[in-house]
């Protein structure tokens, strides 16, 4: 699996309205988060064979590795960018990939570590707990039906950290908060990130 979840990144779902408008306060996070030395990106989905977990590292401005789990392959699936080089394979071999699918992973990374575009219009939750961590939730803002049902709809909240105003998590949840949310991306900053273009790599072969 080499394609990137990036559009996990754009940011667009149903929350109340009349709010304070705070998408810069949330323009400005992510823009810390894009000039961070690396960030990681990871979040899990069930499926029918079982859950599917993606982990990606980015080092910008030109590195990148995603690393797939799931029941139904074979060990670690990984994909990595170094510079005008890509690489694909699975518990650590890799081969490197033709220059079109290369081209392709290089806008697709060029897309996730740039700045959110059409972002949306996002309201200040304020101080906010989730996942036993004091945040500040900022939740999309769109105006919702008198008497709605919340439980029925769905909202995008992204939580900051306070202390170093970087992006912590993005959420979907039921607006009435009673259920587990439908996605839940978690953003995190290791200092011990290290991507390393693989050495003797073959050339991917067609056929």
């Amino acid at each position: 699996m080499r394609a990137f979840c990036l559009a996990l990144l754009l940011l667009a779902a149903a929350g109340p309205a009349f709010a304070e408008d705070c998408t810069k306060d949330l323009l400005t996070a992510f823009q810390k988060q894009r000039t961070s030395k690396a960030f990681r990106v990871e979040f899990s989905q069930q499926t029918p064979e079982g859950e599917v977990h993606m982990k990606v590292d980015y080092m910008p401005p030109d590195r990148m590795l995603q690393t797939v789990t799931s029941p139904a392959m074979p060990g670690e699936q990984q994909t990595m960018l170094v510079g005008n080089r890509a690489f694909a394979g699975s518990n650590g071999a890799f081969e490197e990939l033709l220059p079109q699918f290369t081209q392709s992973i290089i806008a697709e990374f060029n897309n996730a570590v740039g700045v959110p575009k059409n972002l949306g219009t996002f309201e200040c939750v304020g101080k906010s707990k989730f996942d036993d961590h004091e945040l500040v939730g900022y939740r999309t803002a769109e105006k919702i039906p008198a008497g709605a049902d919340t439980s029925k709809i769905m909202a995008r909240t992204i939580y900051v950290d306070p202390t170093t105003g970087l992006p912590t998590y993005n959420v979907i949840a039921a607006l009435s908060g009673s259920a587990d949310p439908a996605l839940k991306i978690k953003y995190s900053y290791p200092t011990d990130v290290e991507i390393v273009a693989p050495t003797n790599a073959p050339v991917q072969k067609t056929y």
